[in-house]
């Protein structure tokens, strides 16, 4: 018996609101018996998903005359197993294995500040353009930063990687949208994310404390707008024996 999984997204119209839709399909083999004999059988399902494109639905968050900050929680747990990296490298990593990984791939690492690394490159393929930093914690690697600006089409660019977040572990636990007046269109929303302090921000989180974070817009005033995925895990401390203290 076999299992295969493949997947497409495309866009849909509806009402004048466009929606970014993604179907998981997948197929298997499965054994029918009637008592007598038995029969080998392929067994389909597929998911589908959509999400109104990200223009349209901060349009409708906000009035003309002020930015709109919403905010959602959920205690729902996440579907998905926690990451144990992101891009090809791995959380709780040494530099230097890291250093290899991205290497490896035919990219260029660096290290300018104490503790922070970066590569030019992802060290797995992603199937989009993304250069990488690393915060090491204690000599161990705790946050994974793929960091993405695009060409074009922020929005649906945005929403297909909400979507296959979403298929892989589930609703966020966290979201948070900040949209100032006169971002609807998506040439206004390039200039919006910008100069204009857009945005979006959802997360999953984990009771072993990993999170994975998507976000669009600057992580800080002086950085640059991009689409981020950040993949944390806290660092272990020491557990001290209280008798020798």
């Amino acid at each position: 018996m076999g299992w295969s999984q493949s997947s497409e997204t495309w866009t849909a119209e509806c009402n004048g609101r466009t929606f970014i839709c993604s179907q998981l399909n997948s197929t298997s083999a499965g054994i029918v018996s009637n008592g007598q004999s038995a029969t080998t059988v392929a067994l389909n399902s597929s998911n589908v998903g959509c999400h109104e494109r990200l223009a349209d639905t901060a349009s409708s968050a906000h009035s003309s005359s002020a930015a709109a900050a919403t905010v959602a929680r959920s205690a729902a747990q996440p579907t998905g197993p926690a990451p144990t990296g992101g891009a090809g490298f791995e959380l709780g990593a040494e530099p230097g294995t890291e250093r290899q990984a991205c290497e490896a791939a035919g990219n260029t690492w660096g290290a300018p500040i104490k503790g922070r690394a970066t590569c030019s490159g992802p060290a797995a393929e992603l199937g989009f353009s993304a250069d990488v930093a690393i915060k090491f914690c204690s000599g161990k690697a705790c946050i994974i930063t793929i960091h993405h600006r695009p060409e074009s089409e922020w929005s649906g660019t945005f929403a297909e990687l909400k979507g296959k977040l979403v298929q892989k572990y589930g609703p966020p636990q966290e979201s948070e949208a900040v949209v100032p007046p006169g971002c609807r269109t998506e040439t206004e929303l390039v200039e919006c994310v910008t100069n204009r302090g857009v945005r979006l921000h959802f997360s999953w989180s984990w009771p072993t404390g990993e999170r994975v974070i998507l976000s669009l817009g600057k992580s800080e005033p002086e950085s640059d707008a991009a689409v981020r995925i950040d993949y944390t895990r806290p660092v272990r401390k020491v557990t001290a024996n209280s008798s020798a203290l």
